[in-house]
């Protein structure tokens, strides 16, 4: 199978490593340190006691790379502004995008479900217009990744969680579900979990619910996401936070309390940097709208309440701003 990452940082490295060893034919659209980087050394794979590396086609011109049977986007919130015209070079009629970011993707409104209630006008949505241009939407898969990695060094990634990476893909709209369990099976054969998905947009509120908590009380506090199960205090606000994000999931018409307890959620917590602490330490762009505002745009759109949540945004937002990360 052909399939291209765009945007080989911690997660997307790690798959283009496995996906590689399992005998696809991957390619990488990266640039700068990362480009360079892999030209000379692959990439490289830590997990527990393992060591994988992989040489991988990669580039900073897309044109180059012809058309491919899946384009896994990895870049972050951030950045899918920057990508459209390079991914157009990617697709041809048969070819699958999966959009993998965290936080509220772009492609939710696409395709809503007429019983779900109108979400609010988001910046990220006006980005549907660029990917309709050359998408279908029959072609676009969301997904999220259950993988704790770290850039370490160019290209070299450091996996904090080797028994539970995951990535889980579904169509934004019903067609093509064989393609999908094909590309599911490649996945798990690669030692990526990849369960089917019933709902994608159930899916996303779930992890969405677990980065506007637990990777914001982590950036908050400069510590990895277990401190809001380790520190009694965090614990508690972290256990009403959840419950806060459940309740404007349920109102916008996805019920996940027969999927998430909020003391499972907390007691399975990571202890790993989430991508919001290691893009701040680094001085990236910070994925802030997407993650953690745009629930509460959610929240005040149906009248609810949130605040604690409003406090954790406000107090994250002023750190990034401070640190020139986020306007």
């Amino acid at each position: 199978m052909r399939i291209c990452i765009y945007g080989a940082g911690a997660s997307g490295g790690h798959f283009a490593v496995r996906l590689a060893h399992a005998g696809h034919n991957v390619s990488a659209v990266v640039r700068g340190q990362t480009l360079a980087a892999i030209k000379a050394n692959g990439i490289t794979l830590l997990s527990g006691d393992k060591t994988l590396t992989a040489r991988v086609t990669a580039t900073d011109d897309p044109a180059t790379l012809g058309h491919h049977d899946l384009v896994i986007v990895t870049v972050k919130t951030t950045s899918l502004s920057e990508i459209a015209e390079g991914l157009e070079k990617l697709v041809w009629p048969e070819t699958l995008v999966a959009f993998v970011q965290n936080g509220m993707s772009w492609w939710y409104p696409a395709g809503l479900p007429a019983d779900k209630p109108t979400p609010p006008d988001l910046p990220i949505f006006r980005l549907s217009e660029r990917f309709a241009a050359f998408l279908l939407s029959s072609q676009i898969l969301g997904g999220s990744i259950y993988s704790g990695n770290e850039v370490i060094e160019p290209c070299i990634i450091r996996n904090s969680s080797p028994h539970r990476n995951g990535l889980s893909i579904g169509l934004i709209v019903s067609s093509a579900e064989d393609r999908v369990a094909e590309l599911r099976s490649a996945l798990e054969i690669a030692g990526i979990s990849s369960p089917a998905v019933p709902d994608i947009r159930k899916l996303m509120w779930s992890k969405l619910i677990v980065n506007m908590t637990g990777s914001a009380l982590a950036l908050a506090t400069e510590n990895r996401s277990s401190i809001s199960r380790t520190d009694p205090a965090l614990a508690s606000i972290y256990l009403r936070a959840v419950h806060e994000g459940l309740a404007i999931a349920k109102a916008h018409g996805y019920d996940l309390t027969d999927s998430i307890v909020p003391e499972t959620l907390q007691a399975n917590l990571l202890d790993h940097k989430p991508s919001l602490l290691q893009d701040f330490e680094r001085g990236r762009p910070m994925e802030l709208a997407d993650i953690v505002e745009a629930p509460l745009a959610f929240a005040r759109a149906a009248g609810l309440q949130t605040p604690v949540m409003d406090t954790i945004s406000a107090i994250v937002g002023r750190r990034a701003k401070d640190r020139g990360l986020y306007q």
